[in-house]
């Protein structure tokens, strides 16, 4: 039997905070742009989207770091919001980079889990309108399939050795695997 290995808490980075103050200030110079040329719509669709992307670059930044939003332990998964799914619950853990052109990495973790786990879908927030981490409770119905997914842009671990998205993945992998083979 494998040692058990102590839990990794994870925490945002700030990633999407670099690429959101960039995107931000060309929008707004482009909104300005639209402004002299007297086209309204386009400046108040740039005012939005550019304000938008600054308030969300300034918000990840405020917030980087400061509280966990995923810890996997031997046993399942915790999340910000209490949310805890054991890993004999879960049927597979898919990965994908929804957004692999954009700068910095975004993280989409899928976790099916069996059609008897009782997971409430949690609501709409602030959080999710700025990007931030979209957290268990996002659940999906498809067929008879029941699965959440937690999305971040850039997730690290709150302490201890750096970790790069793959070793993050094969220590949740690894974790799985072994509730699995017993």
């Amino acid at each position: 039997m494998n040692a058990s290995r102590p839990p990794i808490a994870y925490t945002e980075g700030k990633r999407f905070a670099w690429a959101c103050i960039p995107v931000s200030a060309i929008v707004l110079w482009l909104c300005v742009a639209a402004f002299r040329e007297g086209k309204t719509g386009f400046f108040i669709a740039g005012l939005l989207l550019g304000g938008w992307a600054g308030v969300m670059g300034i918000v990840q930044f405020a917030m980087n770091g400061k509280a966990a939003t995923m810890s996997v332990s031997d046993e399942g998964v915790r999340f910000a919001d209490g949310l805890f799914v054991a890993f004999s619950d879960m049927e597979k853990i898919t990965t994908i980079n929804p957004f692999p052109n954009i700068f910095g990495s975004f993280l989409n973790i899928v976790f099916y889990v069996k059609p008897d786990v009782a997971v409430v879908q949690a609501g709409r927030s602030l959080r999710r309108a700025f990007c931030l981490t979209t957290v268990g409770g996002n659940i999906s119905m498809v067929g008879k399939h029941k699965m959440f997914s937690f999305m971040t842009p850039g997730m690290r671990p709150m302490s201890g050795a750096k970790m790069d998205q793959d070793a993050i993945l094969e220590d949740l992998f690894a974790r799985f695997d072994a509730v699995r083979s017993h």
